[in-house]
C-alpha cells in the first residue's frame, strides 16, 4: 500500500452546515428539531476527535460525511468536492479517499461473506481490479490478522477479530481519510488499547487523516491532535488534545474529562 504525499487530498471541509428534523410536517405545526447547528470545520493535516454525550449529533455529522443526509443549509466538501451537487459517479471515487470503520463491525460485516469476499467486495465496488489477492493479505496482515482467515465467516470472528476486518475492509482501499466511529466501545481493555495502538500505527504508515467520533476522551488522547466537543449541535469547544486534557473550558468538556477520569481510576 502506498502513503499519501499529497495531504490536500485528506481535505474535510463543513462550511456552515445545519440539519433539522420535523417530528411531524411543519405545515402540522411541527417544531424544528436541529440535530447540527451552523457546523464550521476544516479537516486538513490535524487528526481530529469529535467528542461528545448522546444525542450530541455525533451520528448525524458522519451521515453528512458520507453523503447519507444532505443539510439542511449549508454544504460539506470532500477533497474539494461539494457532497450536494457532485454525482453518482464522483461520489463513488470520493469513496477511494474517505472509508469508514463502524461502530459495531459484527453487525455490518454479511455474515454470508467469508473474509475474503468482505474485503474484495469495496475493491469491486470502486474497480479497483489490480492486485486484488495481494492487497486483501496485505490489509489482513496488517491488521495482525492471519490469511487462514479468508475462508472464515464472520460469526466465527471474536469481537476483536470482528473489529480488525472491519478496519482492514476500510484501509484496504487506500482512503486518505479514515473515520473511526466509536471503534473500542464493544472491546475489553485488552483488545482496546490493541486497536487504539493499532490505528495510531496505521495512520503513521500510511499517512491517513484519522476523524474519530466517540465519548471516550482517553482514545482521543491516544490518537488525535485536536479535540471538537459538540453538545446539542452546536461546537462547544474546539482545542488542542492536551488543553482540553488539562483544561477543559465547557461544562459538557468537563463531564466528558470527569468520565474519563473516573474510567481510568
Amino acid at each position: 500500500m502506498h502513503k499519501h504525499d499529497h495531504l490536500n487530498s485528506a481535505q474535510v471541509h463543513f462550511n456552515n452546515v445545519s440539519v433539522e428534523y420535523f417530528s411531524r410536517p411543519r405545515w402540522l405545526g411541527g417544531k424544528a428539531f436541529k440535530a447540527i447547528d451552523q457546523l464550521s470545520l476544516n479537516v486538513e493535516t490535524q487528526n481530529l476527535a469529535i467528542v461528545g454525550p448522546s444525542g450530541a449529533g455525533k451520528s448525524t455529522l458522519i451521515e453528512l460525511l458520507f453523503g447519507l443526509r444532505q443539510p439542511t443549509s449549508g454544504e460539506v466538501y470532500i477533497c474539494g468536492e461539494a457532497l450536494s451537487t457532485s454525482t453518482v459517479k464522483q461520489r463513488q471515487h470520493l469513496c477511494k479517499h474517505i472509508q469508514l470503520i463502524p461502530q459495531e463491525p459484527q453487525a455490518t460485516l454479511n455474515p454470508y461473506y467469508t473474509v475474503k469476499q468482505i474485503l474484495l467486495e469495496p475493491l469491486n465496488n470502486l474497480g479497483l481490479t489490480t492486485n486484488q489477492e495481494h492487497k486483501i493479505v496485505q490489509a489482513l496482515e496488517e491488521v495482525g490478522l492471519d490469511k487462514k482467515l479468508l475462508d472464515v465467516k464472520p460469526t466465527s470472528l471474536s469481537v476483536g477479530q470482528a473489529q480488525r476486518v472491519a478496519i482492514a475492509r476500510a484501509i484496504v482501499v487506500e482512503p486518505c481519510v479514515l473515520v473511526a466511529d466509536e471503534p473500542t466501545s464493544s472491546l475489553d481493555p485488552i483488545s482496546r488499547k490493541q486497536v487504539l495502538d493499532l490505528l495510531s500505527r496505521l495512520q503513521k504508515q500510511h499517512q491517513m487523516r484519522l476523524i474519530l467520533v466517540t465519548h471516550d476522551l482517553s482514545a482521543a488522547n491516544a490518537l488525535c491532535d485536536e479535540v471538537m466537543v459538540l453538545d446539542k449541535g452546536q461546537v462547544a469547544e474546539y482545542d488542542s488534545v492536551d488543553k482540553i486534557m488539562s483544561a477543559p473550558a465547557h461544562p459538557t468538556s468537563r463531564a466528558l474529562l470527569d468520565a474519563h477520569l473516573i474510567s481510568v481510576n
